[in-house]
């Protein structure tokens, strides 16, 4: 078909935006939506139309290149604006810079259109939205920014109907109840129940309310935009989950609440982690400190703290943290209502806390310790209460420990555990497990595995498995998931 001018790729994205809600920073699965329909509308090769899917120019695209490679220590590469247009023209770029190029735009090479997918069910699903999906996406979009603004709105005015024992009493069984099935169902359909939730807290607040009652409705209100926050990161909008963030931290600072206030900061760190902002993460965690005074609490923060050190090579300060976050376990002390008893996504389990031990080691490049603590995460959860098994978590423990086992040269290991990795149905298909795939397959690229077959048929599994897009479902299954 003949290829139209830009222009036509300019409105589409422009249109697409406005449907989703013109978030200012569009969530994956929406860029991966509009890319998808430019390359259907105008004929373009996909690295083409991810690239205007993004709104960049080819000098821009080269340029936002080039501060990745160097913000991410990636090494200095000699891309041009000519080698850029021959790609876009059907020209294959080398195997490194393909990689680099899924990373920059935070997909797989078969979007991009450097591999084949023959999976039945995902050849068309890697360029072309089907329409249900594209439906969904401005849904979500408009629903996940609306409330992230709501949010923040009422926040930024909150002041001193009447709500009874009763309403107050139905108002923490909701949010306990909300906290606890976050763990482990997906996160769309409980993000509809905690928009409505805020909402009616919000009304009442806006009544005249004895002084105990404002205090009893800040405190839902805080925990339920914390609630808000980890499922606008889950459904893949970090701005909105760092505007309802601050939502939760300015109800938890009115009232003066410690355990809401320490448990904000770590969430504030691991979106703050998730966007890249390293400094931001460790502040957060470091501040979250002062309002800590339960054990669960400590240890938290101190595991957030280890794992964004160990991402910047910190290694003295990663192990201390660790330690840190070990000892406070151990030593107990102190109760947090909000860590201990209501529990949830507001708890702290010692599968989390293996799990975040062996995303620290693969960073420090410890695979036996990052295998040990793997597999500490996988057992606890797997032997656990059901209602504390978060799939996620699990899931990416899993990918830890494939990670460890190909750092220790042991490529058969790695090969079995990636087994449950593979076996995931597709609900369940992460974006976080995408990212992380993308290091194994980075690993998998060296040298010492290039010739072995094992290692082809992994990259070949990697690369069929991240052509499932990682969307939400309003009928309660998959999500846009990252670690917490």
């Amino acid at each position: 078909m003949g290829r139209h001018d830009v222009s036509c790729a300019r409105r589409l994205r422009a249109r697409m935006l406005a449907e989703s809600g013109d978030p200012a920073d569009p969530p994956r699965f929406v860029v991966e939506a509009i890319a998808g329909e430019i390359a259907a509308c105008c004929g373009y090769t996909a690295l083409k139309a991810h690239r205007l899917a993004h709104g960049w120019t080819v000098e821009g695209a080269v340029a936002t290149f080039h501060a990745m490679c160097r913000e991410d220590a990636l090494g200095a590469r000699g891309l041009a604006v000519r080698s850029w247009l021959e790609w876009e023209a059907g020209e294959y770029p080398s195997a490194d810079y393909q990689d680099l190029l899924c990373r920059l735009f935070r997909t797989n090479p078969v979007r991009l259109g450097f591999a084949r997918s023959y999976g039945e069910s995902t050849a068309v699903k890697a360029t072309f939205p089907a329409p249900a999906m594209r439906e969904l996406v401005p849904a979500i979009g408009e629903i996940v920014a609306g409330a992230a603004r709501e949010s923040f709105a009422h926040a930024a005015a909150a002041e001193a109907s009447d709500a009874g024992a009763t309403v107050l009493e139905q108002f923490d069984a909701d949010v306990t109840r909300l906290a606890r099935a976050y763990v482990h169902d997906a996160p769309f359909p409980l993000f509809t129940e905690m928009a409505r939730l805020r909402r009616e807290v919000c009304g009442l607040l806006a009544g005249r309310l004895r002084p105990a009652q404002v205090g009893h409705l800040l405190l839902v209100a805080g925990q339920v935009c914390g609630l808000l926050a980890n499922a606008s990161l889950d459904l893949g909008s970090a701005r909105a989950a760092a505007t309802q963030a601050r939502s939760a931290w300015t109800y938890a600072s009115i009232i003066g609440h410690h355990g809401l206030s320490a448990w904000v900061r770590g969430l504030q760190a691991m979106i703050a982690y998730w966007s890249g902002d390293l400094e931001a993460a460790i502040a957060f965690a470091r501040d979250g400190q002062r309002f800590a005074a339960a054990s669960t609490a400590r240890a938290r923060l101190r595991a957030i703290e280890a794992l964004v050190w160990a991402t910047v090579a910190a290694e003295r300060e990663a192990l201390a943290a660790l330690r840190a976050a070990e000892q406070a376990r151990d030593r107990g002390g102190g109760h947090d209502e909000l860590h201990d008893l209501v529990a949830g996504e507001f708890g702290f389990t010692l599968a989390k806390q293996a799990y975040l031990a062996g995303g620290t080691y693969i960073h420090l490049g410890r695979p036996s310790q990052a295998s040990t603590s793997a597999q500490a995460a996988i057992e606890l959860y797997a032997s656990g209460p059901a209602a504390e098994r978060a799939y996620g978590n699990e899931a990416l423990a899993h990918v830890d420990l494939v990670t460890a086992h190909l750092m220790g040269n042991d490529l058969e290991a790695a090969h079995e555990a990636a087994r449950d990795v593979f076996d995931l149905p597709e609900s369940r298909r992460i974006d976080g497990l995408a990212q992380r795939l993308h290091g194994v397959r980075r690993v998998l690229g060296e040298p010492r595995y290039r010739r072995e077959p094992q290692a082809r048929e992994l990259v070949e599994r990697i690369e069929a498995f991240q052509t499932v897009p990682a969307l939400p479902s309003a009928a309660g299954e998959g999500a846009v998931w990252r670690a917490r």
